[in-house]
């Protein structure tokens, strides 16, 4: 793709979500190229700081159009920096913090960009909880799909094993529902699978009762 087409797809990009797209240059770059782990430096040549799934479809589409490597990020927690890279595109859901939380049914649902300390919070109002992170600056996302290994997993398994749904960006850019009923094999793989099936824009998961516990 010649530079000039490059420019004309990311024009249309920039019309079409409702997040920021960040580019080399602009005043936020810095902030937004920059994970946990001090140690990666990488420059991609977008970050699209996505609000909303139609976002994450229009970032998705842009990559594929444009043939640039893309990266996902949740909580940008991975050590290995893998939800950053060079000369690419970061599609970026810490800005997708969508909690919801069902006392009677035992479920949370908790969009992309959602770190371990918010849900928490959230389901401790209700004496709830699932397996989490063991920093709660951890992104449920990457956590989640890594398996999960987190302070409840010797009574309530790894975080994978309370995946009961997800909602997926395909790499064809298209929404899909995975659950027991729907798309059952993509939800298998998305338990301990990694990042290697879509993009997972919304998680939903069985709590379990534990808490309210206060520790001084």
């Amino acid at each position: 793709m010649t530079l000039t087409q490059l420019d004309r797809e990311l024009v249309r990009l920039r019309e079409r979500v409702l997040g920021d797209v960040v580019s080399p240059g602009d005043e936020a770059y810095e902030e937004a190229r920059r994970v946990w782990n001090g140690s990666i430096d990488r420059h991609p040549r977008l970050v699209v700081q996505c609000r909303t799934v139609d976002d994450v479809r229009a970032a998705v589409e842009f990559a594929r159009l444009t043939d640039l490597l893309a990266a996902v990020r949740g909580g940008g927690h991975h050590i290995a920096g893998f939800s950053t890279c060079d000369d690419g595109i970061v599609i970026d859901l810490s800005p997708m913090k969508g909690i919801a939380v069902d006392p009677r049914a035992r479920r949370a649902r908790a969009q992309g960009g959602v770190v371990w300390g918010e849900l928490d919070r959230a389901t401790q109002d209700f004496g709830l909880a699932v397996t989490g992170g063991l920093v709660s600056s951890t992104g449920v996302a990457g956590f989640t799909l890594g398996g999960g290994i987190g302070w409840l997993m010797h009574k309530h398994g790894l975080t994978c094993d309370s995946l009961a749904a997800a909602e997926v960006v395909t790499a064809e850019a298209e929404l899909v529902r995975a659950s027991e009923t729907e798309n059952a094999d993509l939800l298998w793989g998305l338990r301990g699978g990694g990042g290697n099936f879509g993009i997972v824009t919304s998680f939903e998961l069985e709590l379990h009762e534990v808490g309210p516990d206060l520790v001084g």
